[in-house]
């Protein structure tokens, strides 16, 4: 009696693996600002270069597909939202098995600067060939005062070209000229996040002073 069969040998391909390293669960992020995350990935079958990994927030894509470097690693900026609360990954090898890794992040609200224009003021006397001098105080719960950018604009002239550097306590004093007219005088700060804050005047700059 002889007997015949075929057989076909399936190849067993293992699932990739994946693990967050730069964030745990519970992580204390800040709103408005980007945080970079860090992970790890490897495979049984495959070398970490071929791996394929997308990283998302609450389930959106922030990071596209990208392969992973030669040691595993992959990175992704992600901007943290008032309303974010977690962090994924997938992995994909070649042979289309994939693998994943989240985690949850607790989310700390941040407040907006703030802003306070002590110069000029609405009664003072302005001519338009001379210089104004233009001081305020900037401040903010999350950013240095150095760290925030402040700005002048009024509705004549547009904004001003002066450079306003507050120092450790967030005062500053900078010096420019105004067309001659009514000012509605807007001070700005802006923090890393992109929130501001402001204040405003309204001041009457008379012509050349004789």
């Amino acid at each position: 009696l002889a007997c015949r069969g075929d057989q076909s040998v399936k190849a067993f391909n293992a699932d990739p693996e994946a693990e967050i390293t730069s964030h745990g669960d519970g992580t204390e992020v800040y709103e408005g600002y980007t945080e970079s995350f860090r992970a790890l990935v490897s495979d049984p079958d495959h070398s970490q270069d071929s791996l394929t990994v997308t990283w998302y927030a609450d389930g959106e894509v922030v990071c596209e597909a990208a392969a992973a470097e030669s040691d595993g690693l992959s990175t992704c900026e992600v901007l943290i939202g008032a309303s974010m609360s977690e962090v994924s990954l997938e992995v994909v090898d070649p042979g289309g098995a994939a693998g994943s890794a989240r985690v949850e992040l607790t989310v700390i609200p941040t407040e907006s600067p703030e802003a306070e224009i002590t110069s000029p003021t609405s009664d003072g006397v302005y001519y338009s060939d001379q210089k104004l001098t233009f001081e305020g105080v900037v401040s903010d719960g999350e950013d240095a005062p150095a760290d925030l950018l402040v700005s002048w604009e009024s509705d004549l002239d547009g904004e001003l070209e002066v450079e306003a550097e507050p120092n450790d306590d967030g005062e500053f004093a900078v010096a420019d000229y105004l067309t001659e007219g009514e000012h509605f005088l807007t001070l700005t700060a802006t923090d890393t996040s992109g929130k501001t804050g402001s204040d405003n005047v309204t001041v009457t700059v008379g012509p050349p002073n004789s």
